[in-house]
């Protein structure tokens, strides 16, 4: 009579736990997206360029999946400092769990940190005025003269997905934003010297508009599938 027992809530136990670990019935425990930043190469750069990059950090918080008819799904929240990989590898930085649908641009906010916002990389906060609290910051060199460039820039954007994506339940999609670096410090063929302060609108508005590719990324090479 004992083992008959054990063995029947032994059942129930293996059950409840089975349960608990599929994502169908408890789609809390699941991820069926994953975005990632990706450098876009963009301008035909020389090796005689005067610009030449070696780091790039962007904040960037309310990733967003926005469906046709206006409907949106969050990705991820809370700020998140991405290291920008400037080989052209795609860098992942969210992944959530959306509702399954038809989506077709992504959103999300340029973000320099708030009062209430707890931000690993001190480097994003010197002060707490706003002119003090960073979204991007870029190191590199000017004419072989070190540079380290911080935007103040905040603004809340939205990319259209080069092809809609369907994004199911039970499928891990993956979606790369790109953004194209090389284009911050260029105003028409005018090369923008980030150590210059008359620069800074120029470059700060370059910044807001580097992001304009997105695209379903299966294999993750920084190329729409």
């Amino acid at each position: 009579m004992k083992l008959s027992i054990y063995l029947l809530l032994l059942f129930i136990s293996v059950n409840l736990l089975t349960g608990c670990s599929d994502s169908t019935n408890n789609p809390q425990a699941g991820e069926n997206i994953s975005v990632a930043l990706a450098f876009d190469k963009g301008l035909n750069k020389t090796g005689s360029d005067p610009i030449v990059l070696d780091s790039v950090k962007i904040l960037l918080k309310d990733i967003k999946f926005r469906q046709a008819v206006g409907d949106s799904s969050n990705v991820k929240v809370g700020p998140m400092v991405v290291h920008l990989n400037l080989n052209g590898v795609p860098t992942e930085f969210a992944a959530g769990l959306v509702i399954a649908g038809n989506y077709s641009k992504i959103k999300f906010r340029l973000h320099k940190p708030e009062e209430s916002d707890v931000i690993l990389d001190p480097e994003f906060i010197a002060g707490s005025s706003g002119d003090l609290r960073y979204s991007v910051i870029v190191k590199g060199r000017f004419n072989g003269v070190p540079f380290i460039y911080k935007s103040t820039k905040t603004a809340t954007q939205e990319v259209n997905f080069k092809n809609s994506i369907n994004i199911t339940e039970d499928v891990k999609t993956f979606v790369t934003l790109s953004v194209d670096v090389n284009s911050w410090f260029y105003k028409d063929t005018l090369v923008l010297d980030p150590n210059n302060i008359s620069n800074k609108n120029d470059i700060d508005n370059n910044i807001k508009d580097s992001f304009k590719k997105a695209f379903r990324d299966n294999n993750k090479d920084g190329i729409a599938d």
